[in-house]
């Protein structure tokens, strides 16, 4: 009996977590994208094998974010490529044990490597952001940013 209360516990207080966060982060009006944290001085290539294959919620919740865990000689990066539907359209997709070359920005998220990818390449190559930054699939000029308030 003590098991299942706890579980009902740990279930409803993840739920109560969950629903705080979620209508939380909408309330600045403002989405901020994964290529804001682009920058260019921070530009370089790594390649690797793909050890697995992830998929994150976007920043607009329209889609998700495909990463990439490499396996490189330097350790482990997570490669952010870009919408599963916008590489699906392109006929573009990443597999574990594929070996790719990446080219983009390499940041820090919480103190985990990270590169935001300009361009992917293996048996076949993608560009998915321009030299700024810019995602292949943004549209319009303010491209880093999402309004999420209704005027």
């Amino acid at each position: 009996m003590k098991k299942t209360t706890s579980l009902y516990l740990v279930v409803i207080g993840l739920l109560s977590l969950m629903l705080t966060v979620s209508s939380a982060w909408p309330q600045s009006g403002r989405r901020l994208h994964y290529s804001t944290l682009f920058n260019p001085e921070t530009m370089g290539a790594v390649s690797g094998e793909v050890v697995r294959v992830e998929h994150a919620f976007a920043g607009n919740g329209a889609d998700y974010c495909v990463h990439a865990l490499l396996k490189t000689p330097q350790g482990q990066v997570t490669a952010i490529l870009g919408p599963k539907g916008y590489m699906a359209k392109q006929g573009f997709s990443v597999a574990p044990k594929d070996r790719v070359t990446v080219t983009g920005s390499s940041i820090s998220i919480m103190g985990k490597p990270y590169i935001l990818v300009m361009e992917v390449s293996g048996d076949r190559s993608m560009k998915l952001r321009e030299a700024s930054g810019r995602p292949a699939w943004a549209v319009g000029q303010d491209w880093h940013v999402r309004s999420t308030s209704r005027k």
